[in-house]
């Protein structure tokens, strides 16, 4: 049995230069419920589906695309670090590094 959420379009600020308007689809939070059998017994289950967006355009303001901005939306991040900024964060936290070297 398909679950039923409601759809929206939705303007959010665009995750990069927090200045520009996104159009995007935002399909809300939802509980579905699957049959599940074992052994001759049929039962439903219940599986809690997370909000969704869907990235529609890219950001007027930044020029970031659709696939970049999805990109941060789904994973909560916003820019690619770079080796040497990766480097630097672990050693702030205090992890004792040896990268790059073969010994």
């Amino acid at each position: 049995m398909p679950g039923f959420a409601r759809m929206s379009e939705k303007e959010i600020e665009c995750p990069f230069c927090r200045i520009g308007k996104v159009k995007t689809l935002h399909k809300e939070s939802f509980m579905q419920s699957d049959p599940v059998r074992i052994s001759g017994r049929r039962s439903n289950k219940s599986y809690y589906r997370p909000e969704t967006y869907e990235v529609l355009d890219k950001c007027p303001n930044c020029g970031k695309t659709k696939k970049e901005i999805q990109k941060a939306i789904d994973t909560g991040k916003n820019k690619e670090l770079t080796h040497e900024e990766r480097i630097e964060m672990l050693k702030k936290r205090g992890l004792p590094l040896v990268l790059g070297s073969k010994t």
